[in-house]
Parts: C-alpha cells; structure tokens; sequence
C-alpha cells in the first residue's frame, strides 16, 4: 500500500478543496482511457483496458459447457476469477492480494449476475441440465488507482468481444435432448451487452468528491462510492465504503446525478471503441498468432 507522509496527504485534500488535483485534473475529469479487444487467441473473448496509461487490466472470457445450478435451472452460469498481480502494486504481496480480489469479484458478479445486466436464459442450452458457463477471468498488471472501474470496462469489453459457437438442440425423446456444438470458427452467437453496466467510483476527500480516483487519492479517500450505470443511465448497484460511512443526503443526490452523467459518457466513448476494434482484422498482443 502507498504510504504518504501528513503533509502529502494535506497538500492533496488542500488541492481538491481548490478544485485542482495532483496530476492537474479538475474534481469531475475522469481519465483517458485506451481498449484493445481479441488481444488473447486462447480466449473467446478478451479486452485489455488502461486508465492514462497507469492502471492495466487484462480480462479473458473462456465458454465452456457443464451443468446448470440448480438453483437456476434455466439460466447460465458465472464463474469469476481476479488476480492481482504483485509487480502490479506492493499491497498485493502476501495477503493483501487476497482481501483485494475477493472484493473486485464481489463487484464484478454483482454488475453481471442479474437479469437486467444480461438475459442468462439464453445461455442455457437444456433446461436443468446443461448450459454455458462464463469464465471471467482478470489479470491487474498495474494498478495506479481506480480498479473498480478499469475491471468494468475491461469485462464489458471482453464480453463484447466473446464469441460463442451455435448450438443445434436435437429432441430424441420427450425425456432424452442431444446437441451439436459447431466446429466452424465463423458460426457463432454473441453476448447482447447492451445493458450490462460499467462502474463509476466516487471518493470524499475533504468537504468535496472527485471522480476515478489516483492511486495517491485513494490514501486521502473518507468515504467512497461505487456506482454501476448501464447505457440508459439506469443506477444498478451502489457499494459504499471507506473510513467514514457519513454522506450528507443531498451530496449523496448529487453524487449519483454526476456518476450517471459520466457513466453514459464513458460507455458511449465505449462503445464507440468497441465498434472501432471490431473492424481492426489485424491484432497484436497477449499470446496472440
């Protein structure tokens, strides 16, 4: 973990109270970031996401077929695994890599695993025995704050990106189904991402709030705010936390009017992007032929 002296830590609180952070952004900037998607051959999708060319997040999505949960039946199944590396940042040596990724699975899985972010039925191949499983799996390679949202972005991304072979369903009996899974790289379903949300993280420093937080920042963070928006600027999930849990209602309200506000921006430079890699025939990057 980034250690900062009192004093650091003042000049930054002093700064946003001003209005101007460490690397020169107003409170509300939120930071370029870049995409490259089908970047990982040994996936059926995959995304790698950078914040100012900082903070990089590399996300795999692997399909495989296996048993519906029997708690849902008709559905598909979510699997999700982060790792964070530790070149990536010295608070994820030992333990703290753990405490960590058990948190960004939380919040991944709970921007995914409803019925409003993804329709999972048809994910579902015989009802209450087989079905897709998603396997999502994020590497940090770097971590200079806000990897909340970077991991958003990336999943979105990569789940944007996954290509899943069409399945023929063949009744033999009433109590007996067999299926044919295509073996033609150029017969496939995709996932409808449209209303899968991305995250946009808020933190309280000093009396005012800031948007994607630095690395720095993030030691200066009282409260915290992380606020999954999808496209038609519907809030899906809140997560508060930090050192303090106090927030003022009506700086609560407005809080979330600026996530939704930046979080239809961001998935609209999304999209946009996503729709740019989607042309690009020719790739390169991770383990790619």
């Amino acid at each position: 973990m980034l250690k900062l002296s009192r004093s650091e830590k003042q000049y930054i609180i002093d700064g946003v109270e001003e209005g101007l952070r460490l690397d020169g952004r107003a409170r509300l900037d939120y930071r370029d970031f870049s995409l490259e998607t089908g970047i990982v051959a040994q996936t059926n999708g995959s995304a790698r996401v950078k914040l100012a060319n900082h903070t990089d997040v590399l996300v795999g999505v692997k399909v495989e077929i296996g048993e519906v949960d029997p708690d849902f039946p008709d559905q598909g199944r979510l699997e999700v695994h982060v790792e964070c590396s530790p070149s990536a940042s010295h608070e994820f040596e030992g333990r703290g890599a753990e405490e960590m990724n058990a948190q960004l699975i939380s919040t991944l899985r709970d921007l995914l695993k409803n019925s409003f972010a993804m329709d999972w039925s048809k994910l579902c191949i015989v009802k209450g025995k087989q079905c897709w499983i998603l396997y999502v799996d994020c590497i940090v390679l770097d971590s200079a704050g806000n990897l909340y949202d970077a991991l958003a972005i990336a999943t979105r991304s990569a789940l944007y990106n996954t290509k899943i072979p069409k399945i023929e369903v063949i009744e033999i009996s009433p109590t007996e189904t067999e299926f044919e899974v295509s073996d033609d790289p150029n017969d496939y379903e995709r996932i409808d991402c449209s209303n899968i949300p991305i995250s946009v993280t808020l933190g309280k420093i000093g009396s005012k709030y800031i948007v994607d937080p630095s690395i720095e920042e993030e030691e200066c963070i009282s409260t915290r705010l992380t606020v999954s928006v999808n496209r038609k600027g519907n809030i899906c999930s809140i997560k508060k936390s930090g050192k303090q849990s106090g927030i003022n209602p009506s700086e609560l309200t407005k809080m979330f009017q600026s996530a939704r506000k930046i979080g239809t921006t961001l998935l609209e430079q999304l999209d946009t992007l996503l729709e740019t890699e989607e042309k690009t025939t020719i790739k390169q990057g991770f383990f790619t032929d």
